[in-house]
């Protein structure tokens, strides 16, 4: 029987656009019978005018021949594949090229790339296999752990079989590597993720997973539910509730009345000035109406009236801590003139408590530092001192916040 000498593309998958497509690639010389050699030249040449329809009948024709030798079935297969998924038809492709895989006959540096095409492969529609994306996205990995895109593809995949904590991992490893990258994790990776922690009970992973969603997605739909959680955990103190409501309240997420009663009143007895503010906001607002109203004029008036004294006593108290070699009355001083507006001065007072040191609530008073900083609209000093909240504080987790939101500012 004569032979011809054929060049086949024998190995080798390429992306088309989104979809996963195994094209030819590599050259190679090798002796066909003319059964099998004919229709595939004639599909090759349809190919290069566009004749799809044509370049599939005879591939077809070729892989119908029964005599096939296997370097022969393996270019019959690799050519059908190709066409398949230019069609669409990812499941007719997909099961060629797992034959491919086994057949030996794919050189070892191409094989990643078979094996990845696969993995998207069976994501596309029609061709849906959960535990085949699992399996061909892990495999993949192993040679390549830093492709974020495919560490969320196999996320996608477990999630999708009910395996949320593995899921949880693969996103983490998505926004990693995306970070590793220089890029953001996308929203979508870190929603998928925060899904499974709540199936999971996990609220520690969720906490993390807002806080993520936050610094790269900030809108009321990501700020929101971080803090009321926060706000909401028994181990948050006063100290902590206050500068969650601070933050709220810079972002216009405090809406309700008894989130404006009530941080003004853990704030009336050391800020009564802010506590007169925060009143003053939420009748501005209307918010406070009603039966909340007229509790709310009650505290506003004896705030009022307790911020007036302060200011009345700030010049005695700003020479008195300037003259105590410890810093405690200087913070004091720089939490007065904070809650009274005069940032400038807090900034002051509070760096010189700071610096003089001999006080206990060192976490407080970096955190009012920071919080003076961003209404200068100096946004670097603002960081450097909410970052300055040790990490062992009660404070670490909102100051952390806070330097995110200074940031954004």
């Amino acid at each position: 029987m004569k032979k011809h000498v054929l060049a086949l593309a024998a190995a080798g998958a390429l992306l088309l656009a989104t979809a996963a497509s195994f094209a030819p690639s590599t050259a190679v010389a090798e002796e066909f019978s003319k059964a099998v050699g004919e229709p595939l030249i004639a599909a090759q040449a349809a190919m290069k005018k566009n004749q799809w329809d044509l370049a599939l009948a005879k591939a077809r024709e070729a892989a119908a021949v029964s005599s096939k030798k296997p370097h022969e079935e393996f270019a019959v297969n690799e050519l059908l594949s190709y066409l398949y998924t230019r069609r669409g038809d990812y499941a007719s492709a997909s099961k060629l090229q797992e034959a491919a895989l086994s057949s030996g006959r794919i050189p070892e540096s191409q094989v990643p790339a078979r094996v990845k095409a696969l993995a998207q492969a069976y994501a596309q529609k029609g061709n849906i296999n959960h535990a085949k994306q699992i399996e061909y996205g892990n495999r993949y990995l192993k040679s390549y752990p830093g492709d974020a895109d495919m560490n969320f593809l196999v996320a996608q995949a477990q999630f999708q079989n009910g395996d949320c904590r593995n899921a949880v991992r693969s996103a983490q490893n998505a926004a990693d590597a995306a970070r590793k990258a220089g890029a953001s994790p996308k929203e979508n990776w870190l929603n998928l993720k925060l899904n499974c922690q709540y199936k999971l009970d996990d609220e520690e992973g969720q906490l993390v997973t807002r806080e993520q969603l936050v610094r790269y997605y900030p809108k009321k739909e990501t700020w929101e539910p971080l803090l009321m959680a926060l706000s909401n955990q028994p181990e948050t103190d006063d100290r902590a509730k206050m500068n969650i409501y601070r933050l709220m309240l810079e972002l216009g997420l405090l809406e309700k009345p008894d989130q404006y009663l009530e941080m003004a009143e853990i704030a009336i007895d050391q800020e009564p000035g802010e506590a007169a503010k925060v009143i003053q906001a939420g009748l501005d607002n209307k918010v406070l109406v009603g039966r909340d109203n007229d509790r709310a004029k009650r505290i506003l008036n004896h705030a009022q009236t307790k911020a007036q004294a302060t200011q009345t006593s700030l010049q005695a108290m700003d020479q008195k801590a300037r003259q105590d070699p410890k810093g405690e009355a200087d913070v004091s001083l720089g939490r007065a003139y904070l809650a009274s507006g005069q940032h400038d001065k807090a900034v002051e007072a509070l760096q010189r408590g700071l610096k003089k040191g001999g006080f206990k609530n060192v976490d407080e008073a970096q955190m009012m530092l920071g919080r003076a900083y961003l209404k200068l609209k100096q946004k670097d000093q603002a960081r450097r001192a909410f970052n300055a909240v040790p990490d062992d504080s009660k404070l670490a987790q909102v100051a952390q916040l806070w330097g995110v939101y200074a940031t954004q500012s």
